[in-house]
């Protein structure tokens, strides 16, 4: 019998104070996301080589600001010695949980997707890949493709993403080769890439929506080439095998994303030419190095301010 989610943080989190040691929370933006599961799972085995644990903090299915920061408030009420957090929404948790852990004492540290720098007080650390040299090696992988241009769909998460939107600006700028292509401004003809009307198109990290979107931008946009800013549209590898064209019918059809680890599947669509690369970030050992940075600042040590987790650059057929 399947126990409900509320049900199961309720024991996770018993257990966690019944626990020698410090608990530490991470939160990522889902708890069913394969990378933050990852980042926690990462965090989880860090914490326990120090007699420590490290729980998971939020709510299943897409990204929500609200239930993120309901789950927040929730775990600093159990004596949290540190907090991880993959933000969704920099004000509004700045104005509620962030500020409530900063009146506790409990040191936070971001993973992936860090605060504005309007909310930057309220962290100590930043963890996480360099969102502009991803959006390099996207748009990178792009040109070795399509050399002359085409037409482009950008599938993005959450518009309040301060990463996403970095990765974003340093793709258009890297395919337009314009340095200085303004944030916010969509590729209109530069270099033969223009992208269509719809897009970017925003999911709000739903994996099924994404791959909705990705069907539509190929069938109905007409869109040469689809450039995924993160893993949405390729959570279960296998539906989205099944929303492909068959083979015949791709007509040379690019898709790239970044993702985390990549799974036995997901290496599986490289291998088939189902998708033409992924920029890869390791999240458990960004959720290791959450841990290392959250224990140090319980402890009284100081911590660079930020710690860059390197991507890696993988190529289908």
């Amino acid at each position: 019998m399947r126990l409900p989610w509320r049900f199961l943080i309720g024991l996770l989190w018993a257990a966690g104070a019944q626990a020698q040691g410090q608990l530490y929370g991470l939160a990522g933006k889902s708890t069913d996301d394969p990378n933050y599961v990852a980042a926690w799972r990462g965090c989880a085995a860090e914490a326990q080589l120090w007699g420590d644990r490290c729980n998971a903090v939020g709510a299943p299915g897409p990204a929500r600001a609200r239930a993120q920061d309901a789950a927040i408030v929730g775990a600093l009420q159990h004596g949290l010695a540190g907090l991880a957090v993959a933000v969704t929404n920099s004000r509004y948790l700045g104005e509620s949980a962030l500020a409530l852990a900063a009146q506790r004492g409990v040191p936070v540290v971001t993973i992936d997707s860090d605060v504005e720098p309007a909310q930057r007080a309220l962290r100590r650390v930043y963890i996480g890949a360099d969102h502009e040299e991803i959006g390099r090696q996207l748009a990178t992988l792009v040109a070795a493709r399509r050399p002359d241009g085409g037409q482009l769909c950008l599938l993005a998460g959450d518009t309040h993403d301060p990463g996403i939107a970095a990765r974003i600006t340093a793709l258009r700028r890297t395919l337009a080769q314009d340095p200085k292509l303004p944030e916010g401004a969509r590729l209109g003809g530069e270099r033969g890439w223009r992208e269509v009307a719809r897009c970017p198109w925003f999911n709000g990290d739903d994996p099924q929506r994404a791959l909705r979107q990705l069907e539509f931008a190929f069938r109905e946009e007409q869109a040469d080439v689809v450039v995924s800013l993160g893993a949405w549209p390729f959570a279960e590898p296998q539906r989205y095998r099944a929303a492909l064209p068959p083979p015949g019918r791709r007509g040379g059809r690019v898709v790239v994303a970044a993702t985390g680890t990549l799974s036995a599947p997901q290496k599986a669509l490289l291998a088939d030419g189902l998708v033409h690369g992924f920029v890869s970030v390791d999240y458990e050992l960004m959720g290791r190095y959450a841990y290392r940075a959250m224990k140090r600042l319980a402890t009284g040590h100081p911590v660079e301010p930020t710690i860059r987790i390197g991507a890696v650059v993988r190529q289908g057929l």
